[in-house]
């Protein structure tokens, strides 16, 4: 990775991309939370120590990038991409998911998984997460199947979208242990 390396709080990160105004990470294991220092090295020097927040928690759902990332990455079980039709243009074609369908939502920072996968490990599979992931969609509980860890750093929820929920763009959070997911992300409804 052109002799790039990222410590936080003193301990080395793993590198899955960069370019010259990016650079994707998993954090290493930490059982510290606060305020830490994160340092980048490359073979030009090292950054001066920049201070983040360690959570153990910080549960986030990945977006589709169009219409500004307003909606959830989600995908019906059959592999259909959800969204408005339309939502990449003809290159993909989505679908809103209907009331009472499960459904597959993507994310990270939900938390440590049973049994546990240790950072910067290759892993595949499915490991539960260790604390319970509550799914609200449209204001209304939705039922959790599963959350956990699908992949390195990627964190599944399979949930099924409460039958009750009216059509439209209905707001989608995530709750593991009191923290919420940010707002201003959509999954499109329709029957």
């Amino acid at each position: 990775m052109d002799g790039v390396s990222v410590t936080i709080n003193g301990k080395a990160a793993a590198i899955s991309y960069i370019s010259p105004t990016q650079i994707n990470l998993q954090a290493p294991d930490d059982t510290a939370t606060g305020n830490v220092n994160v340092v980048v090295k490359n073979v030009a020097g090292e950054s001066v120590a920049r201070t983040v927040v360690l959570q153990a928690f910080s549960p986030a759902l990945f977006p589709f990038g169009p219409q500004q990332n307003r909606y959830v990455a989600g995908v019906a079980t059959d592999g259909t991409y959800l969204g408005p039709a339309g939502l990449f243009g003809s290159a993909l074609t989505t679908r809103p998911a209907r009331p009472g369908e499960t459904i597959l939502l993507f994310g990270t920072g939900f938390g440590l998984t049973n049994p546990a996968v240790p950072a910067g490990q290759l892993f595949s599979g499915a490991a539960r997460l260790a604390n319970e992931a509550r799914v609200t969609i449209g204001g209304m509980q939705a039922t959790v199947g599963f959350a956990g860890l699908s992949g390195v750093g990627l964190y599944q929820l399979n949930v099924t979208v409460p039958p009750a929920v009216p059509d439209g763009d209905q707001a989608v959070v995530v709750t593991v242990n009191g923290v919420q997911s940010p707002s201003g992300i959509f999954l499109a409804v329709g029957r």
